[in-house]
């Protein structure tokens, strides 16, 4: 009796490890193959290409190359080539200062009061001598382009190696959007300025100025106007022509330099510019192509036409 009673409790007590074992094991089981599939679903992240950032839906998207760069750097080559051009402009300078000499002396005065076409000169040479400062202006401008120019490649360089601060196609956008607006829309005013201010009025007069005092040192050299004057028509004559030559192989460069660049950066940073920029950037193209085809008429350039008309008539 005694006996079976124990039997009895043992059995119960077997059966509920059992069932316990049971039920703990099984919900440890069912936690860790949650955690398992939760993990699954759930990948990390993989890394994007060198040039290429996560896009909208989180593919990555090619947004620079190495020969994009490449061709970036060859656009600031010119306008460092541009600049070294500029640093010449002395050869521009240099018969204007001449022809302002020449003013002073009482023969040119002489021969000056007997010729309206002459009396043109000195409204011509400030014009011509604002054009020079203009030109001076323009290449430290220059400098300051190829400065912003170098830190976009850089910035550029940087979306290559991973090293930037943009983790993303709209993060590098709004950075490379701002830096090219930044360098285009100040370099466009700076260009076409340089146009209607300084190319044109030297492009239009720097001839006829020539011609104007070729003819006055003849007339100086029939009246004897003096070794003074004499000496320093030979000299101007020389400078003019020097000049001239100068100014054939600077007066397109800056409007094609402007386009070449401008046509450069949609290219090679399609992906990085936004809607935005990409008007700005056309808005910028046609402020210098209108600028080329029709220049400001200056006050020199007016009072030279008038004046040569009514010395026609005469």
């Amino acid at each position: 009796m005694r006996y079976g009673r124990r039997m009895r409790i043992t059995a119960i007590a077997i059966a509920a490890v059992l069932a316990c074992g049971a039920s703990c094991g099984g919900g440890k089981t069912d936690a860790g193959a949650g955690s398992a599939a939760g993990s699954a679903v759930v990948p990390a992240p993989a890394a994007c290409a060198a040039g290429s950032l996560p896009g909208p839906g989180g593919a990555c998207v090619v947004v620079i190359t190495a020969p994009k760069i490449a061709a970036l750097q060859a656009q600031q080559t010119r306008i460092e080539e541009l600049g070294s051009l500029l640093d010449k402009v002395d050869l521009l300078a240099a018969p204007i200062e001449l022809l302002d000499g020449i003013r002073q002396l009482d023969a040119w005065k002489t021969i000056a009061a007997r010729s309206d076409k002459l009396k043109v000169v000195d409204a011509i040479v400030q014009t011509l001598a604002d054009s020079v400062k203009q030109l001076r202006a323009f290449r430290g401008d220059l400098g300051e382009v190829s400065k912003r120019l170098t830190d976009l490649r850089q910035e550029l360089d940087k979306l290559i190696a991973g090293t930037g601060y943009a983790k993303s196609l709209a993060d590098a956008r709004v950075q490379i959007s701002s830096q090219v607006r930044g360098l285009v829309q100040p370099y466009a005013k700076q260009t076409s300025e340089t146009i209607q201010t300084a190319l044109a009025p030297l492009v239009t007069q720097l001839s006829e100025v020539a011609d104007l005092l070729r003819g006055a040192c003849a007339m100086a050299k029939l009246s004897g106007g003096g070794n003074k004057l004499k000496d320093l028509c030979g000299k101007a004559n020389d400078a003019f022509t020097q000049a001239q030559g100068y100014l054939d192989g600077l007066k397109a460069r800056p409007a094609l330099l402007f386009d070449g660049l401008t046509a450069q950066l949609l290219g090679s940073l399609d992906q990085l510019i936004d809607d935005g920029t990409r008007v700005a950037l056309t808005e910028a193209q046609t402020r210098v192509d209108h600028a080329l085809l029709t220049p400001v008429p200056t006050a020199g350039s007016g009072s030279g036409a008038g004046a040569g008309s009514s010395s026609g008539a005469n």
